[in-house]
């Protein structure tokens, strides 16, 4: 049974800021949703609206992760006062809390030049979330900061009606320029509780014996990698290897190579086999508009 910490959330309208966090006498967004809390002494603090946000033009359909590449007060610095901006950041420093930055109801600059399928630009059809941590690729999240996250990604998803593909690393939706949430973030665990897409087993099983007898080519995986929603910009050699390492970012951290072994290959049919019908147009490889 899939565990779930949906229970755990209340509403809760909280309008103090965290001392030291934020400088801006801004006064919190009045169309903002009521706040959610998680029991215990972790709470969700409504901060002043992003400057990086505007009406939302699009349904929510997408669930995007960063990393800050920051400490917490830089990062809460930049999104207060600059044209990026977050829906949500999540700390565990010095204690675990998660800080709202932008209500839903938003847009929040958080995707930049970004792309998903035929999606060009992800910021006006997704919900985009900030975890503090200086590198996802180097250090480890904390077990409360992961915890938090799981259950603010899991009210995300459940009020939105946000498909487990659609959960996606910010390095997924931009092939060789960003590698964030990085590859020790823990997207298996997170699947495991309804957050996110993993392959199954089985089928990786049966598709890692096929592969003795059936090896693709370079361009049957890229096909591949378009048909499950990366966004290869061209034929080239480079742009599969940046494309490869990003797939590997998220199904396979404990190697990003970059190289169309049997095991990645596996990952990849198997979840193009469960996630994507046999009959969808595959993505063309057009060029992204920035947002």
């Amino acid at each position: 049974m899939i565990r779930s910490y949906l229970p755990l959330f209340r509403a809760v309208i909280l309008v103090g800021l965290v001392s030291g966090c934020a400088s801006s006498t801004q006064k919190p967004d009045p169309e903002a949703a009521p706040l959610v809390s998680l029991s215990g002494n972790l709470r969700v603090v409504q901060l002043p609206t992003t400057s990086g946000s505007e009406p939302r033009k699009q349904a929510i359909t997408y669930l995007i992760l960063h990393h800050t590449a920051s400490g917490l007060t830089s990062a809460l610095k930049t999104l207060e006062g600059h044209k990026v901006g977050v829906h949500f950041v999540v700390s565990a420093e010095p204690e675990t809390r998660i800080f709202r930055m932008c209500p839903e109801s938003r847009t929040a600059y958080h995707a930049g030049h970004s792309a998903w399928g035929k999606l060009d630009g992800l910021n006006h059809s997704s919900v985009g979330i900030e975890i503090v941590n200086l590198d996802g690729n180097i250090h480890p999240y904390p077990k409360s900061q992961i915890e938090a996250l799981l259950s603010l990604s899991q009210h995300i998803i459940t009020t939105h009606k946000i498909r487990p593909e659609n959960v996606l690393a910010h390095s997924d939706i931009a092939v060789g320029r960003k590698i964030d949430p990085g590859s020790l973030f823990p997207w298996e665990y997170f699947a495991a509780h309804g957050v996110g897409a993993w392959p199954d087993a089985k089928e990786f099983e049966l598709a890692r014996i096929l592969l003795k007898t059936q090896r693709p080519t370079a361009d049957e995986v890229r096909l591949l990698l378009r048909t499950y929603g990366y966004r290869l910009e061209d034929n080239s050699e480079a742009t599969l290897k940046l494309a490869i390492e990003a797939f590997q970012r998220h199904f396979r951290g404990t190697k990003v190579d970059g190289l169309i072994d049997d095991e990645s290959v596996a990952i990849l049919q198997a979840l193009v086999k469960k996630y994507q019908s046999p009959n969808r147009p595959v993505a063309s490889p057009a060029r992204s508009k920035q947002t």
